[in-house]
């Protein structure tokens, strides 16, 4: 590890130094919420951030959320270069299903019934957001379960104007597609509003991708819906009070599995979120207290009319619903200009239902259902971190987290983060810490569920330096990690009744490295990330093993290249170039009713995105994705994006 890490500062020191000495301005003067739950500079923490601001979200906007988030260093969002719709898994530095943490406005957002119990990233809209902080590393100490790679907290527009101000945007592309956007924002004596509404369909593609040439698969369409609400008043000159309201819905086709097609097979989420909260502030600090109320409802169904030739069933209808609320109190204190302590608690409840019913050739059946009365739990925990600022640059960050799981009982989680800021251009870090991912509703209570289930527990280790250049857009970071992960829960199979449960079994070793930087000069600017992965791999993969040693669906190398170009004041374009290399997958085989692995090719895809300035309120975009019409396979059996280009008109006022 530490030999590795030498290579790499060796290398991070030659790059210096032609690096850190250009343009004006200190990045290291940024401000962030995510590192410490409170505004902070990033020269007064040492943990690893990407923050996407708004000008780049702007600047992409024909992108899902999915597709921006996959061309940031160490992040892979499996899915996002299939149909709209397709199940999106956010993994940082290549963690594991669900082990990536998902915040709306710095407040978790799982979705309870599902067996990541992660939220659907398919339910947000890029437009609805105006920043986005990804923080790595396990962060399981400041936010709890399932933080174990990190956390992505995404921001929603809350923009605080004096007058009324309206923006909206309309845009029309390839497979049929069609967005509109539309919302209103401002301020009336003290209450500030801002409310918005997207909506989206497209023809799409098939999701079953075909064998051969001579089959002809119908294409998947996809509709959504995003609404969303947010009041702020100010009650006193140091108290502020808040509400929102967001519905997210959407509708897509589906298929019957890798390689075959299915015409009625359809796919159906709800979302209602419902919370609010205030904000004190204090002499030396504030205090926050945040509620959420998140309620799911999803719904796979498969008619009778179109049956592939490979289905058990003619008929299937499968209900989940969710319920879960989060309540969560905290505050900093300031005790010196170099001193700042933070401590809070939070509640969390959630409950599921499911409910399966299918016709086959043996007739009706009924599974077993689960009951949001039985299937049900209530975690608390206790958190506190100290940061220390010296001003000679030293800095470190300490916490730690004791929680209580209605079923499992307790556990502890830390973390350790020293900081050395020799100057305004170089920064130094280290971090060790735990995390852990609390056991799924469907885990514990399903047909094959198991309340003996302990958490899935990590424990990271970060090393790294980050260069500044006299302008905040130009730095140079580099990061080692590694992972031991103990207690993973897995499936097993069995020879009685219900041929399966989850178990504590697995552990595993990972670690890689992150580098990323940008260079920004008068016109042009080029940022660039690399991320490599390297670990052990779990039995169903050792046939491939020799080949290629990495994660499922994961590559070992991913880059990310894109140069922007300012042409003049009203026209701006930029192209991205995205290489994935070679990955392992494991997919279904329905002529061998068993699991194979396969090794999937690897590839390089192209976009670019222009903008043009009409004038002052209004302007049109141009965002196409593949842009050489690249064949790819991103999940095995599955179609990927073709050649896919979307045109539109913005209005800002």
């Amino acid at each position: 590890m530490f030999q590795t890490f030498k290579k790499i500062l060796f290398v991070g020191f030659c790059l210096q130094a032609n690096f850190s000495f250009s343009q004006s301005e200190n990045q290291l003067q940024d401000v962030v919420v995510t590192a410490n739950k409170y505004p902070q500079k990033l020269d007064q923490t040492g943990k690893v951030l990407t923050v996407i601001g708004d000008s780049i979200i702007k600047a992409n906007v024909g992108l899902n959320l999915g597709q921006l988030l996959s061309q940031q260093v160490g992040v892979m969002v499996i899915g996002s270069g299939q149909t709209a719709g397709s199940t999106q898994n956010v993994s940082l530095r290549g963690v594991n299903f669900g082990h990536t943490l998902i915040l709306i406005d710095g407040v978790p957002v799982n979705e309870a019934s599902g067996i990541g119990s992660t939220f659907d990233i398919n339910l947000l809209s890029l437009q609805q957001i105006e920043r986005i902080e990804i923080m790595k590393n396990g962060q399981s100490t400041l936010y709890g379960s399932d933080a174990i790679g990190g956390v992505v907290n995404i921001i929603t527009n809350r923009k605080n104007k004096e007058k009324q101000s309206i923006s909206a945007s309309l845009a029309a592309g390839s497979q049929k597609t069609l967005q509109a956007n539309f919302g209103f924002f401002g301020t009336v004596n003290k209450t500030n509003y801002n409310f918005s509404q997207s909506l989206a369909s497209t023809g799409g593609f098939s999701t079953a991708a075909t064998k051969n040439d001579a089959d002809k698969f119908e294409n998947d369409g996809f509709q959504t819906s995003n609404s969303q609400l947010s009041i702020t008043h100010e009650l006193k000159k140091n108290l502020i009070i808040n509400g929102l309201y967001r519905f997210n819905a959407y509708k897509t086709d589906l298929d019957e599995g890798a390689f075959v097609d299915d015409k009625d097979y359809t796919y159906l989420s709800k979302n209602n979120q419902v919370g609010g909260g205030l904000q004190l502030q204090l002499p030396k600090g504030k205090l926050v207290f945040n509620y959420l109320y998140n309620q799911t409802y999803r719904n796979f169904r498969n008619d009778s009319s179109d049956i592939a030739a490979s289905a058990f069933s003619s008929f299937s209808n499968t209900d989940y619903t969710s319920k879960a609320s989060f309540a969560e109190i905290f505050t900093n204190f300031k005790f010196h200009k170099t001193i700042e302590w933070l401590i809070g608690a939070d509640y969390r409840s959630q409950n599921m239902a499911y409910d399966y019913f299918s016709v086959n050739a043996f007739g009706p059946y009924t599974d077993t259902p689960i009951l949001a009365d039985m299937a049900n739990i209530a975690n608390q925990s206790v958190y506190s971190s100290l940061n220390l600022n010296l001003e000679n640059g030293l800095g470190l960050e300490l916490g730690g987290r004791f929680n209580n799981h209605s079923v499992y009982g307790n556990n502890f989680t830390y973390s350790i983060n020293p900081f050395y800021v020799v100057n305004e251009y170089i920064k130094f870090f280290a971090t060790a810490s735990s995390s852990f991912k609390n056991p799924a509703l469907y885990q514990l209570y399903s047909p094959y569920g198991n309340l003996e289930l302990k958490p899935e527990n990590a424990k990271t280790v970060d090393l790294g330096w980050q260069f500044f250049g006299k302008s905040k857009l130009n730095f140079l970071r580099m990061v080692y990690f590694n992972r031991q992960y103990t207690d993973l829960i897995s499936f097993l199979s069995t020879n009685q009744p219900p041929y399966g449960q989850y178990i504590n079994l697995e552990e595993q070793n990972n670690d890689g490295l992150e580098v990323d930087g940008n260079l920004s000069l008068k016109k042009i600017s080029l940022s660039a990330n690399y991320t490599f992965l390297d670990g052990k791999i779990s039995d169903d993969l050792k046939s491939n093993a020799k080949e290629i040693n990495t994660f499922l669906r994961r590559p070992n190398h991913n880059l990310n290249l894109t140069l922007a170009y300012s042409f003049n004041s009203k026209l701006k374009g930029s192209i991205t170039a995205q290489h994935l290399s070679k990955r392992n997958d494991l997919y279904y085989n329905s002529d061998t009713f068993a699991n194979e692995a396969v090794l999937l090719d690897g590839f390089t895809q192209l976009h670019t995105n222009w903008n043009y300035k009409l004038n002052n309120a209004m302007g049109v975009f141009l965002n196409i994705q593949n842009l050489t019409n690249k064949t790819f396979t991103e999940v095995y059996g599955y179609s990927s994006r073709p050649f896919t280009a979307l045109v539109g008109l913005s209005f800002t006022k």
